[in-house]
């Protein structure tokens, strides 16, 4: 009996051994942490505002916001929106029928980053070789005072 526990324990040894020398999966860093690719922060027409566009990939999914402050003293700026879009430079040679492949909508000019979270086009969406921009597009009393264009990217 003696016996069988002396190698029942080696092998319980040599098994934790294996299992500690394993290689380990190296996990996504943190989503704040990943590179963006930004357009820098550019003054709206009216100077009511300063407008920031970011692309970026994400566990393979493509991510956009923007980013604006205002410059008015009032947060949300009156009778102003913000759309961030996301559009596909490669669709139309791609047989696609839109290079427009997300939107999120329209949105009040509050300081920050939105849409929170950011636009998100579903990794198998995300075509390799493809050539995707987004843009934070802002107007106020109806009127666009910015289209603000991230750089290009490209998976």
């Amino acid at each position: 009996m003696r016996s069988l526990s002396r190698v029942l324990s080696c092998c319980f040894a040599s098994a934790a051994a294996l299992f500690a020398l394993a290689p380990v999966a190296l996990a996504d860093p943190p989503e704040w942490e990943v590179a963006k690719s930004c357009s820098g922060v550019y003054l709206t027409s009216d100077g009511s505002a300063e407008v920031e566009s970011c692309i970026y990939l994400y566990e393979g999914a493509l991510r956009s916001y923007g980013s604006l402050t205002s410059k008015t003293g009032s947060s949300p700026i009156p009778n102003c929106t913000m759309v961030v879009t996301i559009i596909d430079k490669d669709a139309y040679s791609s047989g696609l029928p839109d290079e427009v492949i997300g939107s999120s909508g329209s949105m009040p000019c509050f300081d920050g980053s939105y849409p929170s979270p950011p636009l998100t086009i579903d990794k198998s969406k995300v075509m390799a070789g493809h050539r995707y921009v987004s843009f934070a597009e802002v107007t106020k009393d109806g009127k666009g005072i910015i289209r603000m264009y991230s750089p290009e990217l490209q998976p």
